[in-house]
């Protein structure tokens, strides 16, 4: 009866072992579908603010400013929540303003962004 009860607990250890990190992989993991959903996306909010400036002459100062003229509601990025939707940051003075469009790539750390005055992408982490 021991032997069988220590075969029981060295299985279920041996699961553990396994399931544990195979979990952890599967809910961190890199999602393709996911990340090119949201590159998607930022590349509509990249247009609708190009548009935006065509007609007002500057970008907007928030992504909200967006729907429903050039948009029908702002898309989503590939995580949701307060801190990892899309992020959209005017700084600088009035004469040399800088505009950043970013979001959440991998949590806790990932982020690719784009600096519209530059036309350039970037990737923080």
């Amino acid at each position: 009866m021991t032997l069988h009860r220590f075969l029981g607990t060295a299985r279920g250890l041996l699961r553990n072992a396994v399931g544990i990190p195979l979990t952890l992989y599967r809910v961190l993991r890199p999602g393709k579908k996911e990340a090119e959903r949201a590159q998607r996306n930022a590349e509509t909010l990249i247009a609708a603010c190009r548009a935006y400036q065509a007609r007002h002459g500057q970008l907007p100062d928030t992504l909200e400013q967006l729907v429903p003229e050039f948009l029908p509601q702002l898309p989503p990025a590939r995580f949701s929540g307060p801190h990892f939707g899309f992020t959209y940051d005017v700084s600088g003075p009035a004469d040399a303003r800088r505009h950043v469009l970013g979001w959440t790539d991998r949590i806790p750390f990932g982020r690719p962004y784009f600096v519209f005055e530059e036309e350039r992408w970037g990737y923080l982490d």
